[in-house]
């Protein structure tokens, strides 16, 4: 409210100075129009309908009362030591009596190895609990399926990994630290062959149990990865230090991550991909993030289209990003579409790159569709917001994506060292029905530019103290 109603004392101050409404029409927006510089009702309620409709449907998963201690589970000194022996024991016990909560206890830990957790099980990290993680490559096999930049192969496990379970959980205000800075995180600069070839088995359609990669390549893994599993709790946890993606549920539904608290700054460090996976809320969370705090996901072209799971029905909600090179985005990998997105009250602090991005390219397929922003604050980013489908296209642009029906409502950002909103479409695919209601960007040192768009809305835009009415003003306003 504090914002919408900044908003709306600015705007009228513009209008004043200008002296473009008569006293009597003036009088009428401020005490007899409450709906001015808001969204109409109906659009308000029937996006409201749709958010809770999502949340209605999103499961929590069903955890047993039953409890157990996992240093109950070996000689104390030796799980300070080394706890995977009783991690991994402790989950075949709970998951084999029908599951239950495993407490982790205050206290330094160190795990030789990933974490595979098993269905109707809650792990639990106690407040004073800090697991790290070893640098040993050899301690993160055998390999396990996963999905890495949108196309699915074997790989180095996950820390933490899932696979075709229900009903599991991270929890507790413990830390985990994947201490991947000198060990993982150096081979991001080797792996270009292995990158290359994985995404050349994936447009040619290789069968992915030949896709084995691991001990002489340099894919790095995910931190939490759960592959097709349903009902996820991950919730007050702070993670540090990961090699690349933090939390990437792919091919999952009924999934919340609440109050989790990331702080990694390696490259690639993208907070939390929900990737080809539905009913998802992500809300009071909190990001100091090396890439993206927020990207949603759906595969890579040829594999992508293969798979044919859109990311879908997603709720964002009360989150702040402290420092990150990017904030929130949608793509570029994203062939299966995404479609029924809700972002609420994001705060952002110091963004490096783009704040607020939708990308793609030529050669992605896929779609951009119903993506709806309300409430997004940015003290200071390059660009504040950014439409590309034309985003490092590769091999001649024969599948670029649709963007169409989103709509930018409420948001206001203090400085913008490049351009204020940045929107370029295709010739042959132009970005269709865009709503921007209340934007408010101060500065924008580049101007603004929009090229090939059709139909869009501009309600109560300014930058730069100027009002942007029309897709002319963008063109008029670029430097």
């Amino acid at each position: 409210m504090k914002n919408r109603l900044r908003l709306e004392i600015e705007m009228l101050g513009f209008l004043l100075s200008k002296r473009l409404l008569s006293t009597l029409t003036i009088l009428f927006l401020f005490f007899l129009s409450p709906l001015y510089g808001q969204k109409t009702p109906d659009a308000q309620n029937d996006h409201q309908q749709q958010i809770d409709e999502i949340l209605n449907r999103i499961v929590q998963p069903v955890i047993p009362n039953r409890v157990f201690n996992l240093l109950d589970f070996g000689d104390a000194e030796e799980v300070y030591k080394n706890c995977k022996p009783a991690i991994d024991l402790a989950i075949k016990k709970c998951a084999k009596k029908g599951g239950g909560k495993i407490i982790v206890p205050a206290g330094d830990y160190f795990c030789r190895g990933t974490i595979h957790l098993q269905s109707n099980v809650n792990l639990h990290f106690e407040e004073g609990a800090t697991l790290t993680f070893s640098q040993n490559e050899e301690d993160f096999l055998p390999t396990v399926l996963v999905r890495w930049e949108g196309t699915e192969c074997y790989n180095y496990s996950p820390y933490f990994y899932a696979k075709d379970q229900k009903n599991i959980a991270i929890t507790g205000k413990g830390k985990l630290n994947g201490n991947a800075e000198g060990g993982f995180v150096k081979w991001r600069e080797k792996q270009k062959p292995a990158q290359k070839l994985l995404r050349q088995m994936g447009k040619n359609g290789v069968d992915v149990e030949d896709r084995r990669f691991g001990i002489g390549h340099f894919i790095r893994p995910a931190f939490i990865q759960f592959m097709n599993c349903q009902n996820i709790l991950i919730e007050d946890v702070q993670i540090e230090n990961v090699p690349f993606w933090v939390i990437q549920p792919t091919y999952c539904k009924n999934v919340t991550v609440r109050s989790v608290r990331i702080d990694s700054r390696n490259l690639n460090n993208d907070g939390c991909d929900p990737d080809s996976s539905e009913d998802v809320l992500i809300e009071d969370c909190w990001f100091r993030t090396g890439d993206d705090a927020i990207a949603i996901k759906s595969g890579r072209d040829n594999d992508g289209w293969r798979i044919n799971r859109p990311s879908r029905n997603i709720v964002i909600r009360n989150c702040k990003a402290e420092l990150t090179l990017h904030g929130v985005a949608i793509g570029s990998e994203l062939s299966g579409g995404v479609e029924n997105v809700y972002i609420q009250n994001f705060s952002m602090k110091k963004v490096d790159a783009f704040a607020l991005q939708f990308k793609s390219n030529q050669d992605r397929g896929g779609y951009i569709r119903n993506v709806h922003i309300d409430g997004m604050d940015i003290d200071s980013t390059n660009t504040a917001i950014y439409f590309t489908n034309d985003y490092h296209s590769y091999s001649g642009g024969n599948s670029p994506t649709s963007f169409e029906n989103i709509s930018i409502k409420n948001l206001t950002c203090n400085n913008a060292a490049n351009k204020g909103i940045d929107m370029v479409g295709l010739e042959n695919k132009p970005i269709k029905n865009i709503q921007f209601e209340n934007v408010r960007i101060f500065s924008a040192k580049k101007g603004n530019r929009m090229i090939n768009v059709k139909d869009v809305s501009l309600r109560n835009v300014l930058i730069d103290q100027k009002q942007i009415q029309s897709i002319k003003d963008f063109q008029k306003e670029e430097k």
